[in-house]
């Protein structure tokens, strides 16, 4: 069982050992959070305003997180370190001052993004689902509902109290018990998507986090888009009982990976690993699909590295920890994994394996010949 301290600021000056365990919080919070509280666990700092349960459901997310994140990197043989301070994660109750502190603090505009780690300050930002337009429209719809089950078992009651109405207010009735199953299931898939968005988000972030602060990742050094964002997918998990890892990848991912791969949508390895901003979409593609397209193929090549490639994936990482000011990507990539040209014909291998169906397509085969600049040849004649 998880164990959460609330900490006052008096109490942390009172006790100089705590407080050096305890990581430094933005002055600038105070405004966007006024009333915020401390809460601590074993490795985690947690300053929030949002109900009890968000703030213990975020602990245990972020705890679990850590552990078998930690656990799965010591295994493969990857750097990890406990520096003895706890992480931090800022939980907002409310969306726009999440929004707000995001823009006016960190300099980050963020439509739709519920939650965002900053390695140069080693703290990761979150907002709890609750807040959010969709679910406010979602509990309307719940009130409305109810308010209509409502109205119509004080009918069917007052049809009972008719001899003549007996039989309809039996049929009305099971039409009323029909309607509250329904409610009764529309407050679990409300209750679920919160849960789920909360913990698939805190995981996300908690592996940005725990990389960067182990000393996996280094905020001085190169961090490739790809290779960031690619870790942090690879571990996600909608149910922090089970961990994510680079074994499996989740569903929503894979299922975002596979029609790229059967549809022409591959990436160039070598343009996956120059790309330094996320895409931002374009012909039939909105940002957000462009971005999950970007996420599912960063996630599905670092598996490959991690799996097919142990040895490189470890010295690239140490690559990018000591990389320069300049260093271009793609030459440090092909400084631990030689040519890319070979790795990505090897790639697309692994992936026919991983997806059979795809050998016939000429999207996979014409991909094995891709030139040296990242544009794709021809598919080859049947």
């Amino acid at each position: 069982m998880l164990h959460a301290l609330v900490l006052t600021m008096a109490a942390l000056v009172q006790d100089p050992a705590a407080a050096a365990l305890m990581p430094p919080i933005p002055d600038a919070l105070a405004n966007y959070m006024p009333k915020a509280e401390r809460h601590a666990s074993d490795h985690f700092l947690v300053v929030s305003d949002a109900p009890p349960a968000a703030i213990a459901n975020t602990l245990n997310a972020l705890e679990r997180t850590r552990t078998s994140l930690l656990a799965d990197l010591a295994q493969r043989g990857l750097p990890a370190t406990d520096s003895g301070v706890r992480h931090l994660a800022i939980l907002f109750s409310d969306e726009g001052a999440f929004r707000r502190f995001a823009r006016e603090v960190d300099g980050q505009t963020l439509a739709t993004t519920l939650g965002y780690y900053q390695p140069s300050h080693r703290r990761l930002q979150l907002f709890d689902p609750e807040s959010t337009d969709a679910v406010r429209t979602a509990d309307a719809t719940i009130a409305k509902n109810e308010a209509a089950i409502k109205a119509r078992q004080d009918a069917v009651n007052r049809m009972r109290s008719s001899r003549l109405s007996r039989q309809e207010a039996a049929v009305a009735q099971r039409e009323v018990d029909q309607a509250r199953a329904k409610l009764a299931s529309q407050r679990a898939q409300r209750e679920a998507a919160i849960d789920n968005s909360l913990k698939v988000v805190v995981v996300h972030e908690a592996t940005h986090q725990v990389l960067f602060e182990s000393g996996a990742q280094s905020a001085s050094g190169l961090n490739p888009l790809w290779l960031a964002e690619g870790l942090a997918v690879a571990y996600e998990t909608d149910d922090v009982r089970r961990p994510g890892g680079p074994t499996s990848m989740r569903d929503e991912r894979f299922a975002t990976f596979r029609p790229a791969l059967l549809t022409n949508g591959l990436m160039p390895v070598r343009l996956l690993v120059t790309t330094r901003v996320l895409p931002s979409g374009g012909g039939t593609q909105t940002a957000l699909q462009a971005q999950a397209d970007f996420y599912a193929q960063s996630c599905m090549f670092v598996r490959w590295c991690m799996l097919e490639r142990p040895a490189e994936f470890k010295a690239l990482l140490a690559a990018c920890r000591s990389a320069k000011p300049g260093d271009a990507p793609e030459t440090i990539f092909e400084s631990c994994f030689g040519s890319i040209d070979a790795v990505q014909r090897s790639y697309v291998l692994w992936l026919r394996e991983q997806i059979p169906e795809s050998e016939h397509t000429d999207a996979l085969r014409a991909a094995q010949s891709w030139s040296i600049d990242g544009r794709q040849a021809p598919a080859p004649t049947p």
